[in-house]
């Protein structure tokens, strides 16, 4: 009787396990969207400046000014990470320590948008910028619709190169 106890339980266990491999879930974290902008002038030098009076980028209403990364960013620090949106940052260039880029984001590389970021430059002239992300498919493989226009043009990736 004792043996016949032992196998049922072994068996229901048993069965238990099998049924939890039937399926495979995966978490999905999307990575935020930042643009990063540089702009030189006709000679192939940098016009980017850590203060840019009348240099603007609007974005779902709001309008941002170029300020530095001291200024945007928030000392409070958690484990989790999560699109924070920093505004528009002029930053140093990676590969030249001398000259400055533009930055704005982060935007929610997991939220459905259809965006344009109107970058309002010094000189009183405009480019706008077109995001667009759709159709998020989680799983094994993910993906989603992802693209960019700047001024009604197809355009490759979030980088940005402006001759003014």
């Amino acid at each position: 009787m004792n043996k016949k106890i032992t196998l049922c339980v072994l068996s229901a266990l048993c069965s238990l396990l099998f049924i939890g491999c039937d399926k495979e879930s995966y978490i999905v974290d999307w990575a935020p969207v930042e643009i990063i902008i540089y702009a030189q002038d006709s000679s192939g030098n940098s016009i980017v400046q850590p203060d840019m009076p009348g240099m603007t980028i609007t974005f779902q209403g709001e309008t941002y000014t170029v300020t530095d990364w001291e200024s945007a960013r928030d000392e409070k620090k958690t484990k989790a990470y999560l699109a924070r949106l920093y505004g528009f940052v002029a930053e140093t260039c990676p590969e030249d320590s001398t000259t400055y880029r533009l930055y704005f984001g982060e935007i929610d590389g997991a939220a459905d948008m259809d965006e344009d970021l109107v970058l309002n430059w010094p000189d009183g002239s405009k480019d706008t910028i077109h995001y667009h992300c759709s159709d998020h498919k989680e799983g094994k493989n993910p993906k989603c619709n992802r693209s960019w226009k700047l001024n009604g043009q197809e355009h490759q990736g979030h980088i940005f190169r402006f001759t003014k």
